[in-house]
């Protein structure tokens, strides 16, 4: 992640604020952007809790209502997953992104263990995710290679525990991290892409 401190950052598709919070107590200057008034109002009782300014609003991924060049960076984590045309709503991205300035894009990797429990709970009961085409590795590097104006794309993946409700598993995240970048490293139920505006 690049430094934010003092920076314009848009959060796009920013629900309930989680990132959009880290990103303020870091020092950013948040706009945190999603579509429901209910994500909204709990992310900005969030905010108000811990003290932190954050500009909320309502909006959908594209077109977005900012101008051309507006942020230093825009993040989108996990809201592009439920975007029906994905390459329109990246370019808007792009387009409110200043030259010089970072995207960070988190999706959730088809191959993933994760997702292989989400995808086998949709078919027994209606759930958020029945819906979602799930991307690859291949995909999202893809998808952000076909965007001219992008540069110095990066792309890792993270989250190679079992999806189990364990609660005595948690101890031992960090081996089944280190475990899963050695054995499975295609593996990891969450893709994270970092990449730069020419």
């Amino acid at each position: 992640m690049p430094e934010i401190k003092g920076r314009l950052v848009l959060d796009v598709g920013c629900g309930t604020g989680n990132f959009s919070l880290a990103l303020a107590r870091k020092g950013a200057q948040v706009v945190g952007l999603d579509h429901s008034q209910a994500m909204l109002t709990a992310a900005s009782s969030k905010a108000g809790q811990q003290g932190l300014d954050i500009s909320w609003v309502r909006g959908r991924m594209g077109p977005l209502p900012f101008g051309d060049k507006s942020f230093d960076l825009v993040s989108c984590i996990l809201a592009l997953d439920f975007v029906p045309d994905r390459e329109e709503a990246l370019a808007e991205l792009v387009r409110v992104l200043r030259p010089g300035g970072a995207m960070v894009i988190a999706m959730l990797n088809r191959y993933s263990f994760w997702t292989l429990k989400r995808a086998v709970t949709a078919w027994f009961r209606p759930t958020l995710w029945r819906q979602v085409p799930f991307i690859t590795p291949a995909g999202l590097a893809g998808l952000l290679g076909r965007q001219r104006e992008l540069t110095d794309m990066r792309q890792t993946q993270a989250v190679y525990c079992p999806p189990w409700q364990c609660r005595p598993l948690v101890r031992y995240f960090h081996h089944w991290e280190n475990l899963g970048k050695k054995v499975w490293p295609h593996l990891g139920a969450f893709l994270a892409a970092v990449a730069v505006r020419k």
